[in-house]
């Protein structure tokens, strides 16, 4: 699918749209778009595209979301096959959606440190303070590769793009009830990585 595609149609309902579509013919547009169906493969993406992309919006960010948007509709159909029945559609795609995010984030964390580190090297040695940023910078990063997937997701999308818990809880599919013990056990969890890294915080 093309990005002007994706990005025309993530306004629309998030109800489950494949639930109104009887079994039997769901089966049939699932197997047809697994099996590379263009036809079929497009009236999938239609159902599932405005609800994935919101998802993947609010945990990557807007400016990231048409590249994880592309990769995920990539996955979606070399993985379509594997769809058995046992949740919806919808449900099946937002699990996937939320993977691919937080792959990106964890794929733009180590990006972003190697960018670090080649553009401070030629300085580091001249500035202590340069290194001391670098050396802080290399600390978070391997603090926050100590906690989970969805901590990182939730410390992203509170600290960085500053979504409420609404938000949040339907980004990742958990009651909004839970956030804020869940981001407060990320917090907790990030600070005792960088203690036990050295880090005085």
């Amino acid at each position: 699918m093309h990005q002007s595609e994706s990005s025309n149609k993530m306004d629309g309902p998030t109800d489950n749209r494949s639930s109104a579509i009887p079994r039997k013919e769901l089966e049939t547009w699932v197997t047809n778009a697994a099996s590379g169906s263009r036809e079929y493969q497009k009236r999938i993406y239609e159902i599932l595209a405005s609800r994935v992309y919101r998802v993947i919006r609010k945990i990557v960010g807007t400016n990231n979301a048409d590249d994880v948007m592309q990769d995920f509709v990539i996955q979606l159909f070399a993985k379509l096959g594997q769809f058995r029945f046992e949740s919806s559609l919808e449900t099946w795609a937002h699990r996937m959606a939320v993977n691919q995010s937080l792959q990106y984030l964890r794929k733009s964390i180590r990006e972003d440190q190697r960018v670090r580190k080649v553009a401070f090297s030629t300085t580091m040695s001249e500035n202590p303070k340069i290194q001391r940023q670098a050396d802080d910078a290399e600390v978070l990063h391997l603090a926050m590769e100590q906690i989970s997937g969805e901590q990182r997701a939730i410390l992203h999308m509170k600290e960085i793009e500053g979504l409420g818990y609404e938000d949040i809880a339907d980004a990742l599919g958990i009651p909004e009830g839970t956030v804020g013990s869940r981001l407060n056990k990320a917090r907790k969890d990030l600070r005792t990585s960088l203690i036990h890294l050295g880090w005085e915080v």
